[in-house]
């Protein structure tokens, strides 16, 4: 990988375009077990991101709290009503093809909140029970608030335990301060889209181990709908990259 003219080589940012330098590294680097942080504004490209670094993992389990994504639904995630997933499924499964599902569902009436939070509840627990699997919460400041879906304990007991059994977490959210402080201390990598907030810097820096205004000046130059990653390995460069839409 090699730093643009942006500038960014003395902060030691590489960059890296998606297809021939990105996925390769990543694919290399990111092993069964580690957490991923995807951190930014919503629209500016999470969901995008979170689809493309999934493809690389057999067994994946999204948690759509918005209801409808349409980023995941074009990513060929299947929506499943029940967990364990239909016999179907775990046919496919145990025949060792990839599996791609979904757990999404509107929430108009309590009662409807209620049924999904269940089984979604269900689905994490199965999936670090069963080991192996990966899973993204996506939008985790809705999953976690406890006036919401309040799936906060058992998304963090997958962050804190699942590591041996060779499950992953991919956490997408807004701002630190809106999620259990393990959404970002448990990552091996944080991923962060453009941001002016120099509270959300320092809070990321700390946990990530870098300088916080070496961070904040490599942010002030990101581009738009690109992400830079941040290993936790302090001697790694963070890298620039950008995800190629979903179709």
């Amino acid at each position: 990988m090699t730093a643009d003219g942006l500038g960014l080589a003395r902060r030691r940012v590489e960059a890296a375009p998606w297809e021939p330098v990105f996925l390769p590294w990543w694919k290399d680097v990111w092993e069964p077990g580690q957490h991923v942080a995807l951190i930014g504004p919503t629209g500016q490209g999470k969901s995008t991101f979170a689809c493309g670094i999934l493809k690389l993992r057999k067994w994946v389990l999204a948690l759509d709290a918005k209801g409808g994504d349409p980023t995941l639904a074009a990513g060929g995630f299947r929506p499943i009503k029940a967990w364990p997933p239909p016999s179907k499924v775990r046919d496919e499964i145990a025949e060792g093809k990839p599996a791609r599902l979904m757990i999404t569902g509107t929430t108009r009436t309590r009662r409807e909140m209620d049924r999904l939070v269940a089984l979604m509840q269900e689905a994490i627990e199965g999936a670090r029970a069963e080991g192996g699997w990966t899973v993204y919460a996506d939008e985790f400041q809705i999953l976690a608030d406890r006036r919401m879906f309040g799936l906060d304990v058992p998304v963090e007991q997958m962050l804190i335990s699942a590591r041996s059994a060779g499950s992953s977490v991919v956490t997408s959210f807004q701002a630190p301060a809106w999620v259990p402080k393990a959404g970002t201390r448990q990552a091996s990598f944080v991923v962060m889209l453009k941001t002016n907030s120099r509270d959300m810097i320092k809070v990321v820096a700390e946990a990530a181990g870098r300088e916080w205004h070496e961070l904040a000046d490599a942010l002030d130059e990101l581009p738009k709908y690109h992400v830079l990653v941040i290993p936790q390995d302090i001697h790694c460069p963070m890298v620039l990259t950008k995800a190629p839409k979903v179709s």
